[in-house]
């Protein structure tokens, strides 16, 4: 297990979290506010900056290769590391394999300290057999550190009435049981396109899907949020981002457009 090298101690450090930013690599994909939002959303992250950021899946608006390269040079812009998980989205037209040439395998751990942070891949609305085993044989081997779950389906919808979750409803029960018995802190998720929280069992889940997508209900509103954490003890703050372009976006697309305006300007007067 790859341990993270904090700039912090050990005990006491911060994790952007948020999901569902697809459309995000091109402001001309549709008529969503995601490149915008995404693009907030990464000054906002820089502006502070966290230890890491863990984005929840649906990066992409298909798993076309072309989606995820340019997807990945906008990340260039972040200044922490990234750990991404796979989304429904994501694994679109063979999108799996892509997903695993840019950013490795689709389910992994990574610990801090005492801390295990564990990236699910339940893309497809279940979890491999094989995918189960590793998770329950690394929460019994480590079984007093400190756990923490991302995967971007929820296990279940907190909305009365509604059932947007992991299709797999037995599995995502077993998930349940496994992740209260082995006390683990928080399960973050995203798949809502927007902020739900709630305790079930002993356990803390948190849905943050608000990173520039079509939000789910007018109450809505875009965000991400950030994981403190300190020592054995964990809150999570949410930060509000604007869909508008802010003035730093704004900028280098002037640096962009007013060659281009002069250019077509002589152009044209030229050939009058």
């Amino acid at each position: 297990m790859l341990k993270l090298a904090p700039r912090q101690t050990d005990l006491k450090f911060s994790i952007a979290v948020f999901g569902d930013c697809q459309g995000a690599d091109n402001p001309f994909t549709s008529l969503r506010p995601t490149y915008f939002v995404f693009n907030n959303l990464l000054d906002s992250i820089n502006s502070r900056p966290p230890l890491a950021t863990i984005i929840l899946g649906d990066m992409v608006v298909s798993g076309r290769a072309y989606h995820y390269y340019r997807f990945r040079r906008q990340l260039d812009r972040l200044r922490t590391p990234v750990f991404p998980v796979i989304g429904n989205h994501d694994v679109k037209y063979n999108g799996r394999s892509i997903f695993t040439k840019v950013f490795g395998s689709a389910y992994y751990a990574r610990a801090i300290g005492s801390n295990i942070f564990f990236f699910l891949d339940n893309a497809t609305g279940s979890i491999a057999a094989q995918q189960l085993t590793w998770l329950e044989t690394q929460l019994e081997t480590n079984r007093h550190s400190h756990f923490y779950v991302f995967l971007h389906q929820p296990l279940f919808d907190p909305r009365p009435g509604q059932h947007y979750a992991m299709s797999d409803q037995a599995q995502a029960q077993k998930l349940k049981e496994l992740f209260s018995r082995y006390q683990v802190k928080a399960v973050f998720a995203s798949h809502l396109h927007g902020y739900y929280s709630a305790v079930q069992d002993g356990v803390a889940y948190f849905i943050t899907g608000g990173g520039g997508s079509t939000l789910t209900s007018s109450q809505d509103y875009y965000h991400y949020l950030l994981l403190h954490i300190n020592q054995d003890q964990f809150n999570v703050e949410i930060i509000k981002v604007p869909a508008a372009p802010a003035w730093p976006l704004l900028w280098r697309w002037c640096l962009l457009f007013i060659p281009l305006a002069l250019l077509l300007f002589f152009t044209f007067s030229s050939v009058r």
